[in-house]
């Protein structure tokens, strides 16, 4: 008994006794509690206590599918006290219930139950149960809410992997499982379901849309069931065969061994063969090269001996020749002839001619030029700026040294200078094209070596005039001593005498003779025309 009311008996133990407690008569607060066992009554000093009943505040989400089965979050007050909770759904006089699980006094945590619709009946929109609420012990006001608009949706729908049933993957390859209604259109458009897809017995992560289900394959071989479940649902929709790349076969093992290992001594052919080439190619060069310093050598030779033996044989040629000696020309000449060849009246052997308004201007100008041309950094910078040209020819590059060189012959200190300077790049720029040393000076192709044939011919003339010009000696006067024929030889005679060697192959010693003879009758005819002249 509590106070005066009944606790309907439900069962015993040997120390306990289990009853059910009715509504309280006399509201909240504590009252006494007394047991009758036949005659007997026991009493005690125990308490019970009626406390308000619960209530119900807010679902959380108000919505799941036909299955049921999606957790519900439930916030109420006093919820702690009910000892068997549970939530339930009516619709057509079907009754389908669910048990809760108690968090807190103001929380709990249920699975929605399914709303009582046969497969046959269930149709592709939304369906409201007609009553929605709580099994509270006796709570009468929880039963049926009337706050809530709890609604059902539509179950998903799963499609078969294939019309075998049976998916082919390789590893790593992704599951796709397609189907419909997977994306609950809740009005906040935050509706998920809480999906599960085993491969075989392992899950896989999942990335959700409206029809389809992206599944991550796990790292496995085999064939495999596909279970998915969701809700009250489980729905197997095949199962997938997962096979990795087939390996290599022996013979296709073996058929790339052998085509490596051929391909491998091909190359190392290949490398022998170009080794052993380029060994033979420079043996050949060094051979040539040898080749054309002995016929160098040879030829040298040959025109020491040859020079030495026409010097005693020119008695008979020079006989005609009187006593005067071979005639020469006078400073200005020579100079003219070696500065501007082929010019008998060139402009700098006469005054300038302009007329008489313009000539204070024009002596002006080539007198503030001519300081110009004795500025070192200035005549430099004036050479290198023509050279640069593409327009300027061999022609200009020569007529151009020879005009600074008629200027500068009465300052010969500085044209040497400047000379060096230009030399001095000259042999600069050869170095840096990497061009052959013996190439340099033998064409005049610069301002430079024009400039330097022309310094010569200046230096040399006093020499020439006074102790270079020999006459002919007679076959009983000339020595026949080594040190005489090198005396004779000049380099430029075995430079020419080489280089027409080297271009015809069938040249003969007395070829070479018969050259250096018909050019040294040659020159003694011109030298007696020229002493007849004067």
């Amino acid at each position: 008994m509590f106070k005066d009311q009944n606790c309907t008996y439900h069962r015993r133990g040997g120390l306990w006794i289990t009853c059910r407690s009715h509504v309280s008569l006399h509201g909240y607060g504590n009252v006494s509690v007394s047991v009758r066992v036949d005659k007997a009554h026991l009493q005690k000093d125990l308490r019970f206590e009626y406390v308000e009943d619960p209530t119900i505040l807010k679902l959380e989400p108000e919505w799941s599918i036909f299955s049921g089965h999606t957790p519900v979050t439930v916030t109420g007050t006093n919820l702690d006290i009910i000892q068997n909770p549970q939530i339930r759904a009516k619709y057509n006089s079907r009754e389908a219930v669910n048990k809760c699980r108690v968090i807190s006094p103001t929380a709990m945590l249920c699975q929605a139950p399914a709303l009582p619709v046969s497969l046959s009946r269930q149709k592709e929109v939304p369906e409201r149960p007609d009553e929605f609420g709580f099994i509270l012990d006796d709570v009468q006001s929880v039963l049926a809410l009337n706050t809530t608009s709890f609604v059902y949706y539509p179950n998903p729908v799963f499609e078969l992997l294939s019309v075998s049933g049976v998916l082919e993957l390789k590893p790593g390859s992704p599951i796709i499982l397609k189907g419909r209604n997977f994306l609950p259109p809740t009005s906040g458009g935050n509706g998920k379901l809480n999906f599960s897809v085993l491969i075989g017995e392992q899950p896989c992560t999942l990335t959700v849309s409206d029809t389809q289900l992206l599944c991550e394959s796990p790292n496995l071989t085999g064939r495999h069931k596909v279970l998915a479940r969701v809700g009250g649902i489980e729905f197997s929709p095949g199962v997938v065969h997962i096979t990795s790349d087939s390996p290599l076969s022996s013979t296709a093992i073996v058929s790339i061994a052998g085509a490596g290992g051929l391909l491998i001594l091909f190359i190392v052919v290949v490398l022998i063969a170009y080794k052993r080439k380029s060994r033979q190619s420079d043996l050949t060069l060094k051979r040539l090269q040898m080749q054309m310093d002995n016929l160098e050598s040879r030829v040298a030779l040959e025109c020491k001996e040859a020079f030495a033996e026409l010097q005693t044989d020119i008695h008979e040629l020079t006989s005609d020749l009187d006593g005067a000696g071979i005639p020469f020309l006078d400073y200005r000449a020579y100079t003219m002839r070696v500065l501007f060849p082929g010019i008998e009246e060139h402009p700098v052997l006469r005054d300038l001619e302009v007329p008489g308004y313009r000539q204070e201007q024009v002596e002006k100008g080539l007198k503030l030029f001519g300081q110009l041309i004795n500025n070192k950094v200035f005549l430099l910078s004036f050479i290198r700026t023509l050279e640069s040209q593409r327009g300027f020819s061999m022609r200009d590059r020569g007529n151009v040294a020879s005009l600074i060189m008629t200027v500068l012959q009465s300052k010969l200190e500085y044209a040497t200078d400047v000379l060096k300077q230009l030399l001095s790049d000259l042999i600069d720029k050869n170095l840096e094209s990497k061009n052959h040393p013996k190439l340099l000076l033998r064409r005049t192709e610069s301002v430079a070596e024009k400039m330097l044939t022309n310094w010569f011919t200046f230096l040399l003339y006093k020499f020439l005039k006074r102790n270079a010009l020999v006459s002919p000696c007679s076959p009983s006067s000339a020595p026949s001593s080594s040190r005489w024929r090198k005396a004779l030889l000049t380099p430029s005679l075995v430079r020419r005498a080489t280089l027409s060697v080297r271009t015809s192959s069938s040249d003969s010693r007395s070829t070479t003779r018969q050259w250096l003879q018909t050019a040294y009758i040659q020159t003694m005819r011109r030298a007696q025309r020229s002493r007849s002249k004067f």
